[in-house]
């Protein structure tokens, strides 16, 4: 037992934490206690000897059963970014929740440390997920944290931070063809059908489309609201309907049976949650490979921008918060510089 520095890898290299090592029930027990310079030895050794005592008091236990279980306390994070954050994409963080508790089982937040966390991440890898999929969960996994902390239901420092989050690298996009469309509708059921056309002719994101309720649709002077409270800029965005979408919305209400959402869940007390599978079979039904629901609005931003639309514009439809991110991701330098060799080339034919 005692107090040692132990080196935690950062994107910055490495970072000495102070640590103390005690065992209770003849079990070796580790606890962060913080960074060297912003905490000091006599600190941990302080900490360590009121660790030692309530062992030897017997309320060591008793001040353990406090501390929630991740389980525990996943149940009050997705009433809080639901109810009071209003996070719109916080079934995300539920899904992201029931497969931490699963590995994690009855853990307290205590008892969950970097090295775990850092086995969390193979097991996942393993699991054939995706580098930016594992950081979408530990970020989940760090607001818990933070939030934990901030309610006092968790001291020390939080072991997410304490964690290298994983290189993703350029993600690979691609761009639905109008034969490829026509074949996708065609494999997919009504419903799905209905949800690719609307971001098709939208540019929403998924959970924007899955989520929308009806009195944020306006038929009559055809467009769409989004409040975009998962944003920083918390903005409200206005979405022109087609008179093509517009159609499929009116034969979407004559389906929806009354609900409050566009895309009513069988119930149709809430919305649908959840299209993967769907989405899945349908593409692997088309023959078409490499396609996943979120480049449909890239297909959109594409579309529009190869059709002559401004980018402000496109930047405005999509919701970017920046419109540099709108020309990193939709204009094509080289393609932008023959056109304007091109247009040169007209006026001197003219």
């Amino acid at each position: 037992m005692g107090a040692f520095k132990r080196l935690i890898p950062s994107k910055k290299g490495k970072t000495a934490y102070w640590y103390i090592r005690y065992t209770v029930n003849k079990k070796p027990k580790w606890e962060s206690i913080g960074k060297v310079g912003e905490v000091t030895k006599a600190v941990a050794d302080a900490i360590l000897a009121e660790r030692k005592k309530q062992i030897r008091l017997g309320t060591y236990e008793m001040m353990r059963t406090t501390i929630p279980t991740l389980k525990e306390f996943s149940d009050e994070y997705l009433d809080y970014v639901k109810n009071v954050k209003k996070k719109r994409s916080w079934e995300k963080d539920r899904v992201i929740l029931r497969h931490m508790n699963i590995y994690f089982k009855n853990k307290n937040l205590t008892d969950i440390n970097p090295k775990d966390i850092d086995k969390y991440k193979e097991y996942m890898l393993d699991n054939g997920y995706k580098p930016a999929s594992v950081n979408r969960e530990l970020s989940c996994l760090k607001y818990l944290f933070n939030l934990a902390k901030r309610w006092k239901k968790f001291f020390g420092n939080n072991p997410v931070a304490e964690v290298e989050f994983l290189e993703e690298g350029e993600g690979i996009t691609r761009i639905l063809t109008l034969e490829e469309e026509d074949l996708l509708l065609k494999e997919s059921p009504t419903y799905l059908k209905n949800i690719i056309i609307t971001a098709l002719n939208t540019g929403m994101r998924k959970m924007e489309i899955l989520s929308l309720k009806w009195e944020n649709v306006d038929l009559e002077k055809n467009n769409i609201t989004i409040n975009q409270t998962n944003t920083k800029s918390k903005k409200t965005r206005i979405i022109p309907i087609s008179s093509y979408l517009r159609k499929i919305l009116l034969e979407q209400k004559l389906l929806c049976g009354g609900s409050e959402y566009v895309f009513p869940n069988d119930s149709g007390e809430g919305h649908i949650t959840d299209i993967k599978r769907s989405f899945s079979t349908a593409c692997k039904k088309a023959e078409i490979t490499g396609f996943r629901f979120h480049d449909l609005r890239h297909t959109a931003g594409t579309r529009m921008i190869e059709s002559g639309v401004n980018v402000v514009l496109v930047s405005k439809i999509l919701g970017h918060s920046d419109i540099n991110l709108t020309v990193k991701r939709y204009i094509h330098p080289e393609e932008s510089l023959r056109d304007a060799v091109e247009k040169l080339a007209n006026l001197n034919t003219q």
